[in-house]
């Protein structure tokens, strides 16, 4: 590892330091992993880890760490029936289609791996959510992309990865995102289940990806008026559904559907060692489609996400993923 890796670990290790008096004293741990094995292909977007937590609901942020209230102020007031707070550790990676080549590959997406920490804030009610997310990282060969492949490729007996000498160069990354959710209506079903549908706006500016979309949330469960606004489309985002679950276990069903304009993309135009001939696909849509079980102490879930090209030469015009997340109260 070089000066400059060790040098953006150890940024990122400092930054987290903020978050450390609250998550010794979460409430709930959480765990998500992004793979699209369920595809049968390496490519695109290849996995992403997540570990993280969400302190305990409350009114307001008058018992937070100074860092979460100085973010939950670039929130809009509002009538909140509770508040959430967190932070996350997210590693992702993305890879060309053929990771068994050695040399650059000039019209394929190229390796690129990201190293993230997360803050963020929320306040909730039954019909209107806000969100906001912080975060620090970087990408490059010190996001440990390269190792964390190579180890679960040669666990798993996979392909070897051949071609991480080329990989999107070292940066450090910076990154605000806001997501608003408005409920549109809420019905009863069958056997004293809900289904609702919502309307929402995810922007994100940062000089890892900027863009802003919009789009609906159809749900189907019960308690659903509780758990308003959990879903987000913020990549490795996990609502907190144990706080708001029976005894017996609540569930939820969704899809979720956006469209919108991307204006930059590192894992694109980034600094690579050889010349790329890739050009950003602007517009962008995405959808998923999950189910949510929930206990008061435990939860998990698991997804489907898909989305559009990000390239414009890419033969293909739609990829996709599968996600599972387990939370435990502790």
């Amino acid at each position: 590892m070089g000066n400059k890796d060790i040098t953006a670990v150890s940024l990122l290790l400092m930054a987290s330091t903020m978050f450390m008096p609250n998550i010794v004293n979460a409430d709930q741990l959480y765990f998500s992993f992004d793979n699209d094995i369920v595809t049968g292909a390496d490519g695109d977007y290849s996995n992403g880890f997540v570990i993280g937590w969400h302190a305990k609901p409350e009114q307001n942020f008058s018992a937070a760490a100074s860092v979460f209230q100085w973010q939950s102020a670039l929130l809009f007031p509002q009538q909140t029936q509770q508040t959430h707070r967190g932070a996350q550790l997210y590693s992702r990676m993305w890879t060309p289609t053929e990771i068994a080549y050695d040399y650059p590959q000039a019209q394929e997406r190229p390796y690129a791996g990201l190293l993230e920490l997360e803050s963020y804030t929320g306040v909730f009610s039954p019909s209107l959510a806000q969100k906001n997310w912080l975060s620090v990282g970087v990408m490059g060969p010190a996001s440990g992309a390269e190792m964390l492949q190579s180890v679960v490729h040669k666990i798993t007996s996979s392909t070897k990865p051949g071609g991480w000498d080329y990989q999107i160069e070292n940066q450090l990354t910076f990154q605000l995102a806001y997501e608003v959710e408005a409920l549109l209506t809420r019905q009863q079903a069958f056997e004293n289940s809900q289904w609702d549908l919502s309307a929402f706006n995810h922007s994100m500016a940062g000089n890892f990806r900027s863009q802003s979309s919009v789009g609906l949330t159809l749900r189907w469960g019960d308690d659903l008026d509780q758990t308003f606004g959990q879903l987000s489309s913020q990549a490795g985002h996990l609502g907190n559904y144990t706080h708001s679950a029976n005894s017996d276990g609540s569930w939820t069903a969704y899809a979720r559907v956006q469209a919108g304009y991307r204006f930059n993309d590192l894992t694109i135009d980034g600094d690579l060692p050889y010349e790329s001939a890739l050009e950003i696909k602007h517009e962008q849509a995405q959808a998923s489609l999950g189910v949510i079980w929930a206990f008061p102490t435990w939860s998990v879930s698991w997804s489907f996400d898909f989305y559009s090209k990000e390239y414009q030469s890419d033969v293909d015009d739609w990829h996709g993923y599968g996600v599972i997340s387990y939370s435990k109260v502790l």
